[in-house]
């Protein structure tokens, strides 16, 4: 167990400490649960109510925080402060095995680093090349040609066919698929016609890829992930599709093929993409968006079909309204037909109430 004197850790979180620094803390807990050896956080609104009460040791608040409590430490960024103390006390998850297990298929062609470790039941294909200090766990399955970089983590049951391509700290969560055909069929005579798909997928430094996420092989050259961004679980991404640098995307998010993605974009949950769009860096995407048409570097979008979000926003808060306004304006277009009628006024315009 680590502990640490709340001096101590204020010191190496970089933050501002009010109240007694003799304190120990032995873990990190929830404002509302957290016990008198534990350290707590305080970003979100919603959770104010807590700060009266709570028994923590230490709560990491912003700098600008003016609210109750007597030990707090003071951060330029809360939330990032919460991280490091997060990574000082618990770490990441460690592997329970080392080397190459024997019962491991690790075909005679394959090329692997000295520090690999390789689980039980993996599989690794022919022509493979994998880097230094990266762990497969039981069940994956490794296709042949693929490239693998230094220090990363394949978790059970994942699959790589084929010539995938992975930078380094590449991190992909259980049961994902990687490089599996896309969506690719030419419509002849009545049938379905596959369509070879040639390419590969390839994923660059840092990116985190969540649990069951599915990322098609392109028809011809790439699907690339861009470094640094992140999938939650559930995420499908179509074939040939370019994601950008540090996106982040979120449950249930899905992306049709050949869509462009700039840099630093944001996918919230059960949006979607359509196929050949380009959205520029900086987009967001609200939660059930869909989006059809090309999309400016920085905009935020809401809605189906998905319109920048004020517009969006003003649509929706329109709709309960709709038999409000329908009614008013049949009893409008009666009263204007009759003022026509009164006036004598005759034109293939006029207005009909249809009683619909």
């Amino acid at each position: 167990m680590v502990e640490m004197k709340l001096s101590h850790l204020a010191e190496k979180l970089g933050g501002d400490l009010t109240g007694d620094g003799s304190k120990v803390i032995r873990g990190v807990a929830p404002l509302r649960s957290a016990g008198t050896d534990e350290l707590a956080f305080f970003v979100n609104q919603r959770y104010e109510r807590y700060m009266a009460t709570t028994k923590a040791a230490a709560v990491i608040v912003g700098k600008d925080y003016a609210g109750p409590g007597d030990t707090l430490i003071r951060c330029e960024d809360p939330y990032f402060a919460f991280r490091e103390a997060m990574t000082l006390f618990y770490g990441f998850r460690r592997p329970d095995f080392e080397g190459v297990d024997e019962r491991a298929n690790v075909h005679s062609s394959a090329e692997l680093a000295a520090s690999v470790r390789i689980a039980a039941f993996v599989t690794v294909s022919g022509g493979c090349k994998i880097g230094p200090g990266t762990t497969l766990y039981p069940g994956v399955y490794v296709g042949p040609n693929c490239r693998i970089g230094q220090d990363c983590t394949l978790y059970p049951n994942v699959t790589l066919y084929d010539g995938c391509v992975l930078g380094d700290r590449v991190t992909i969560h259980a049961c994902s698929s990687i490089g599996h055909d896309g969506f690719g069929y030419a419509t002849h005579a009545g049938k379905h016609e596959k369509i070879p798909q040639s390419g590969w997928v390839e994923m660059e430094d840092d990116v985190e890829i969540g649990a069951c996420c599915t990322i098609d092989r392109a028809t011809i050259g790439a699907t690339i992930v861009g470094a640094g961004t992140k999938f939650s679980n559930l995420v499908a991404i179509g074939h040939g599709t370019h994601l950008g640098k540090h996106c982040l995307l979120v449950a249930q998010a899905g992306i049709a093929g050949s869509v462009t993605v700039g840099d630093y974009c944001v996918f919230a949950g059960q949006c979607g993409v359509v196929g050949h769009v380009r959205l520029g860096a900086g987009v967001r995407v609200c939660a059930q968006a869909g989006v059809t048409n090309d999309v400016s570097a920085g905009l935020e979008v809401w809605g189906s079909p998905a319109l920048p979000a004020q517009q969006g926003r003003r649509a929706m808060a329109t709709l309960p309204q709709l038999p409000q306004m329908r009614s008013a304006i049949r009893r409008l277009t009666r009263q204007l037909n009759a003022l026509k009628k009164h006036l004598g006024i005759k034109d293939s315009g006029d207005a009909e109430d249809t009683g619909g």
